[in-house]
């Protein structure tokens, strides 16, 4: 009878040793009320989760917050225009198939935002490890900067600022490390 990991080669274990911590990550982080702690996540969250609700052809793709009624009755709306409209888009993306449900969009935006920072940790490890030529420091390296406070508390924070963003920079570093 052969022990159940003879099958597994040894360069892959770290990498599987990864994908079970951003697992875990994953399945913790779904626990009741984490999306509605009073700071500046959940504002964070909602803001963006409005932007990105509000980009559609209805509203002429404008990146705002909110909409009030101005003097003479004219719509009046609180732009938003800081940061580029692909994280948005993505967001959107995400929450489109749900309509008018808010709690199947705010988890749906949530699930991506982790996917997001599991890709971003995934990247960083395979650049570590190309760059190190060493897995086993490529991961502990990986882990103790993904499992920083700021980053486990901002990790599936529905914001543009934060996963996709973070995930954009490793994607690009990645490349660097891979073509260059």
């Amino acid at each position: 009878m052969k022990p159940p990991f003879s099958g597994l080669r040894p360069e892959r274990l770290t990498l599987w040793l990864l994908l079970l911590a951003l697992s875990t990550l994953f399945l913790c982080s779904f626990d009741k009320g984490y999306f509605y702690r009073p700071g500046v996540d959940s504002w964070d969250s909602a803001k963006n989760l409005a932007i990105a609700e509000n980009l559609s052809p209805d509203h002429h793709f404008r990146l705002f917050v909110g909409r009030r009624q101005g003097s003479g009755g004219a719509p009046a709306y609180e732009m938003y225009s800081r940061f580029p409209v692909g994280g948005y888009a993505l967001i959107k993306l995400a929450i489109l198939p749900f309509g008018n449900d808010l709690s199947a969009s705010i988890l749906a935006a949530r699930i991506l935002m982790l996917l997001l920072f599991g890709a971003a940790a995934l990247l960083a490890f395979l650049s570590l490890s190309r760059i190190t030529s060493h897995r086993w420091a490529a991961l502990a390296a990986t882990l103790a900067a993904f499992s920083s406070w700021y980053m486990l508390l901002f990790g599936n924070a529905v914001s543009v600022e934060y996963s996709v963003d973070l995930f954009a920079v490793m994607l690009v570093f990645h490349g660097m490390v891979v073509f260059v």
